[in-house]
């Protein structure tokens, strides 16, 4: 696998677009861009991107609010996928979540997005649940935590 030469950031407004392009091609429901500049701007969320040689190939974000976190998103460009860039991501994230103080980060993720619930299950988050047609008809959300 070639060196991705990646970098790990906070996200800024200039990565606004990109950011919507990723999900374009990823999620069903894009979030719309008054939400991504409000992961970036505000002091209760975070956005975390990856930069290889200039492109934005993925990106996570998270809201905070007391002492926990939700995942909102995690995107990787579908031709970077498998090579770290979201195992990257998270790595970054958890230690700023860490030491803002936020002790438990839950997420949903599409019942059979295998590759995804076998990363979260990697990094140590536990199924708690499932939420019934939560991404339309027959599409369940497996809820997921991790105690920070």
């Amino acid at each position: 696998m070639p060196d991705l030469n990646l970098k790990i950031r906070k996200g800024i407004l200039e990565d606004v677009e990109a950011i919507m392009e990723l999900e374009q091609g990823s999620i069903v429901h894009p979030w719309e861009k008054k939400a991504i500049e409000a992961l970036i701007t505000d002091e209760n969320k975070r956005c975390y991107v990856a930069e290889s040689d200039g492109l934005i190939t993925g990106y996570v974000g998270a809201e905070l609010v007391l002492d926990e976190g939700n995942i909102g998103n995690i995107v990787t460009h579908k031709d970077y996928r498998g090579r770290g860039i979201a195992s990257s991501l998270f790595d970054v994230l958890l230690d700023d979540l860490r030491s803002g103080g936020i002790k438990i980060l839950y997420l949903e993720v599409e019942h059979d997005n295998a590759p995804a619930i076998g990363l979260y299950g990697k990094l140590g988050f536990a199924k708690d649940g499932v939420r019934r047609d939560y991404y339309g008809k027959g599409k369940d959300a497996v809820l997921m935590s991790l105690d920070l």
